[in-house]
Formats: structure tokens, C-alpha cells, sequence
């Protein structure tokens, strides 16, 4: 049997029909197949196109959410709600002092274009049949564009030392001064030692570069005085020739007193001295001079004791010197050496001095001479305290 010799169009016709169903069946059902998956295909391109263009769904930018916005209007709200709020001025704040730093003369900027086009290239740089199936499934990609900001590192030194020159201070001492020839008393407060660390305060700055808050606190390191202008308080002026006792807060006059000082014969020291020893009720115990010698050998506390109801001692003639109550006041040149106050004022002044408090004795007129029969002027004459222990008179602290 003699098989058919087909030409080229012939084989290809029984290719299209093939004399089995089966075949042709099969053939059917593939084009029909091939032909939805080129028809799905150009849905797909033709629905990923309207898109393009678009930013990503899930899409943010320096925290702002630019899903389906166009290059333009993305880039418009980030700078609305990202940049605007990043270029306002930083205040730095120390003890109620506020600078202000602008990040534009700083050097700082933001290239908005620059971060959408990263965005959308992220967003787009898929295959389109990925970008459909997340679509179509809502599986978006979660696209975080963030921001390193970077400023002029050399503008942002020379703004921060010219802050830290007007921070930085020594640290002072709370002292006092006293002008002897006319008793006028200063008082200078203490100050801290400060020094702004600019280094770690631009650490800080940098740090806070990309965040909302634009309040800072610029790193200073204090150092506290030794003696504060809490640690000066009370201080007492005496005026030799003015009969006066001056109870000040630290420069301020709280109240003045009349007093008894010492005679020509037994002048009161004149100079800088301190409180060294505080007795209640004091016990006078007779010193065995010329004063004192008809008297009893000890008297207790109690109206007749010389030395009143309180004794203030001061470290001046090597503590001989008092400050203490008396029955009877008479204001004037009148005791051996001691600063003699009225039993009330001295017990309203005793709980207001410590140990410690500085004691300016001064005149305001020279003492005059003692009477020629009694030869030239001594030095205070010990005052009998005899309870207690003295304390030793502290370094001179500067005031």
C-alpha cells in the first residue's frame, strides 16, 4: 500500500486537525489556556500600568505615609509634615538661658526628591507579576525610607563654643568683704564651676537631628563651691566707738544692738575673728586679777553671774574675747576686753550664730588713749568662762 507523500501545507493542516479526537482535543483545551494566560497577562500589564507612576501601597517616608501619591505630591508632603518640622531651631536650654541654633545655618538639609525616588524605585523594582500578586492579595511591601542627617560639622562647632564661652564660669567661694575704715560689708555669693563639654553636646545635637523634639540641654559638668552662699549666713559687725553690735544676713541688716566694749585700759581688738565656742547659762569662774579679786571664787549660773545668760566666745586675743549677756547694760568703753550685750538681746541673737560665723570688729572714731596714770593699753583680760571646752577657731575660708 502506497502511503500519500504531503507537501509542507498539508502536514501542516494535520497538525491544526489531527485525525484523533483525543489530540485535537488536548490541542484545543492548550490554546484556549495559552490564550487566557495572554489575556490575564495583558489585564495584569494593563492594571499595573494605570499604577505607574503611583507610590507602592505601604509606602513611608521619614514616618509619612505617601501610598499612591505621585512623585510630586509625595514629595510635597514630606516636606510639610517631615522637613518643615526638622529645619526648625534647636533650643538649647541651661539654668533658664536659651540659645537658639537654626539647622539651615548649620549646614543641615534634606533632598526630598532624592528619598522619593528611592521609595519608588523600591516600590517598582519588582516584577510586575509581584506587584499584581500583592495587590490582588493586599500583601504590600512595607517600604521604610528613614533619613541620616548631617550637618556642618565645623558651623555647629563654632556655634557651640561660643555658647560654652558664655557658660563656662570658675567656680567661687561665697565670701565677704569689709571695708574697716568706713564698716561697710559686701558679700559676694558663691558661684559654680561649670564647663560645657562641646564635644558631647554636639553628640547629642547629632542625635537628635532627625527627631521632633527640638529642646536640648547642652552636657555641662558643674563643679559646686566648697562654701556656698548657703554656708554664709549670719555675720556680726561690732563697732568699738559707735557702741553697736550688727546683726546681718550674709550683707542684708537684720537688727542692731547696743554694747558695752572694752575700756582704753583693755581695748577691744579690732580685725577679722570668728565665733569659736557657743555656751548656754555660762559658769563664771574668778581669773584671779585685779577686777575680780574681792570676788567668790565661782558663781553659778543665775542673775548675779557676770557673764549672763549666754557667752559667745570669738577667736580674737587667743579667745579672751566674749560676747555675752550682762544684767545691767551701759553702753560705752566699759569692760576688759569683751563685747558685753543686754541679757534679752544676746539670747535673741545666740540661736542665730554658729560656730564659725565671721565677727568684724571696727571702730568708728579712734578709741582715745587710757589716762595717763594708767600706763599704756594691755590686752583683754581673761574673762573667767569656766564651763566647756574651746573649740578651735576654724581656717579663715574667705569670710
Amino acid at each position: 500500500m502506497t502511503r500519500k507523500r504531503l507537501n509542507n501545507w498539508g502536514k501542516f493542516k494535520s497538525m491544526l486537525l489531527p485525525r484523533s479526537g483525543l489530540v485535537r482535543w488536548a490541542l484545543i483545551v492548550m490554546g484556549f489556556v495559552v490564550a487566557f494566560f495572554i489575556l490575564a497577562s495583558s489585564v495584569i500589564v494593563y492594571a499595573d500600568s494605570r499604577h505607574r507612576g503611583e507610590m507602592f501601597p505601604n509606602t513611608t517616608v521619614l514616618g509619612v505615609d505617601i501610598t499612591g501619591m505621585t512623585r510630586e505630591e509625595a514629595a510635597e508632603a514630606i516636606t510639610e509634615q517631615a522637613v518643615k518640622p526638622l529645619m526648625m531651631p534647636f533650643i538649647l536650654t541651661f539654668r533658664g538661658v536659651q540659645w537658639s541654633l537654626n539647622p539651615a545655618e548649620l549646614g543641615l538639609q534634606v533632598d526630598v526628591e532624592a528619598l522619593v525616588e528611592q521609595a519608588y524605585d523600591e516600590g517598582w523594582g519588582n516584577s510586575v507579576f509581584e506587584r499584581a500578586f500583592r495587590r490582588a492579595f493586599d500583601l504590600p511591601r512595607n517600604i521604610e525610607i528613614g533619613l541620616e542627617c548631617f550637618m556642618n560639622n565645623e558651623a555647629v562647632m563654632q556655634r557651640l563654643d561660643a555658647i560654652a564661652a558664655e557658660i563656662n564660669q570658675e567656680v567661687r567661694n561665697a565670701s565677704l568683704s569689709f571695708d574697716f575704715q568706713t564698716g561697710e560689708l559686701d558679700f559676694h555669693p558663691s558661684q559654680d564651676g561649670l564647663w560645657m563639654d562641646v564635644e558631647a553636646t554636639l553628640q547629642a545635637l547629632q542625635a537628635s537631628l532627625c527627631s521632633d523634639d527640638r529642646s536640648l540641654e547642652p552636657v555641662v559638668a558643674v563643679t559646686p563651691p566648697s562654701l556656698s552662699s548657703d554656708d554664709v549666713k549670719t555675720v556680726l559687725v561690732v563697732d568699738i566707738m559707735g557702741n553697736t553690735l550688727k546683726w546681718y544676713n550674709q550683707d542684708t541688716l537684720v537688727n542692731t544692738y547696743y554694747v558695752a566694749t572694752g575700756e582704753p585700759k583693755y581695748p577691744t581688738p579690732l580685725g577679722k575673728f570668728y565665733i569659736t565656742r557657743k555656751d548656754e547659762n555660762p559658769v563664771w569662774i574668778n581669773p584671779n586679777v585685779e577686777w575680780s579679786k574681792d570676788m567668790p571664787p565661782r558663781i553659778e549660773p543665775g542673775p548675779g553671774n557676770p557673764l549672763g545668760v549666754r557667752a559667745l566666745v570669738t577667736s580674737a586675743a587667743g579667745g579672751t574675747v566674749l560676747i555675752h549677756g550682762t544684767a545691767n547694760l551701759t553702753p560705752g568703753l566699759y569692760s576688759h576686753g569683751c563685747i558685753r550685750m543686754a541679757n534679752w538681746a544676746v539670747l535673741e541673737l545666740f540661736d542665730n550664730v554658729n560656730v564659725g560665723t565671721p565677727v568684724f570688729i571696727w571702730t568708728s572714731r579712734p578709741v582715745p588713749p587710757p589716762p595717763p596714770e594708767e600706763g599704756e593699753p594691755v590686752g583683754p583680760e581673761d574673762p573667767g568662762l569656766g564651763n566647756g571646752g574651746s573649740e578651735p577657731a576654724p581656717v579663715d575660708n574667705g569670710t
